[in-house]
């Protein structure tokens, strides 16, 4: 994504996210969450979560809870990575349609 490698946009979206620039955080990303998407079809292992983590939480500082669910059901339709993170975005996903 512009250039570089995925990992090396967290420490743009971290910035980002400190100066309370959330529409341009939630831009980059959405491309990025793409190009992950992209990388896990082309190579058969699971997305990266934290990109769908981030730009949930991203969403709900902008008062966007559509997007927020949206990035989160789409991440549960994703070949997820090892770890404990799928678990937990699982489980939020889950808190947000229950109180639907």
């Amino acid at each position: 994504v512009d250039g570089k490698p995925i990992f090396e946009h967290v420490d743009t979206i971290k910035q980002l996210k400190r100066d309370n620039d959330y529409q341009k955080a939630a831009e980059l990303l959405e491309r990025l969450i793409d190009a992950t998407e992209a990388e896990s079809n082309a190579e058969g292992w699971g997305v990266a979560p934290w990109y769908y983590e981030q730009a949930a939480i991203v969403y709900k500082k902008l008062g966007d809870p559509d997007n927020e669910r949206a990035v989160l059901e789409r991440f549960a339709q994703q070949r997820h990575a090892p770890g404990t993170k799928p678990a937990k975005l699982m489980e939020r996903l889950s808190k947000i349609r229950e109180n639907a």
